[in-house]
């Protein structure tokens, strides 16, 4: 699926989380208030590079790594915060919403992400959810969760839940410390809160950190947030590679080859 025109990718298929869509509108350099395609929709370039459709967490600068705002958008895990409830919010198999206990969520703030049942009754399985309610919509303290698929296994007040927010919402320039799960590359400067495409894999100018040499594998800068760093450690994810020996404050041509394409 390929596109033509390096601003516009209209004439272009995109790739949905629930398949193929329409062509797109809005071209890789331009940003948008409004969501013009669905979070994590993917596009590919005739050139190779893939983007997807994501939103800013904070104002990003172009040409740097970003990452989802874990602390917006995951829940670490969370032990015995499913409530037992009757009706819609059943915690027995077939239901598609439950409840949790906590505080300060806003409405939607894990909608296309997944919850984990992390521990004791229907350990091991994973939902994508559809969307949440803000704390105390219906009841207080508590949060509506709907599913898009029903529990295949029963869970109990018991059970130990995490969740993993969507990887492309709430996009901020990555910070080594915090955000391990590199989403993808800002191609231009985003305003807070806005919509747009985000580079994922092939040619990309990323802000470097360092000295670094042609043919370096790269990793998330330890000490500058967004920047790419040479990787001196089996542990640390792989962003790409260097094509050009960049000066040490700039920007440089990678291949990106170690995101979630």
């Amino acid at each position: 699926m390929s596109l033509q025109n390096h601003n516009h990718v209209a004439g272009g298929k995109l790739s949905g989380i629930n398949g193929p869509t329409s062509t797109s509108s809005q071209g890789i350099y331009e940003e948008s208030s409004t969501a013009k395609h669905r979070i994590g929709e993917k596009i590919e370039l005739a050139d190779g590079r893939c983007f997807r459709y994501g939103q800013s967490g904070a104002a990003v600068a172009a040409g740097v790594l970003v990452s989802t705002d874990v602390s917006a958008t995951c829940l670490a895990e969370t032990d015995n915060i499913i409530i037992a409830s009757a009706g819609r919010f059943s915690i027995a198999i077939g239901s598609s919403a439950i409840q949790i206990t906590l505080a300060s969520i806003t409405k939607n703030q894990y909608a296309g992400g997944i919850l984990h049942i992390t521990d004791d009754a229907g350990e091991g399985h994973q939902y994508r959810i559809k969307s949440n309610s803000a704390t105390a919509f219906t009841t207080a303290d508590k949060v509506d969760i709907d599913l898009f698929d029903s529990l295949v296994v029963a869970v109990s007040t018991a059970s130990d839940v995490a969740i993993t927010g969507n990887l492309w919402t709430e996009l901020i320039g990555a910070v080594a410390a915090t955000d391990y799960i590199i989403a993808g590359v800002s191609p231009i400067d985003f305003t807070d809160a806005y919509y747009g495409w985000f580079q994922t894999t092939g040619v990309a100018t990323v802000l470097a950190d360092g000295t670094i040499t042609v043919g370096d594998t790269l990793t998330l800068s330890d000490g500058v947030a967004g920047a790419a760093q040479t990787r001196d450690a089996y542990t640390e994810p792989i962003v790409g590679h260097a094509l050009f020996a960049p000066d040490s404050s700039g920007h440089m041509a990678v291949m990106l080859t170690g995101l979630v394409a």
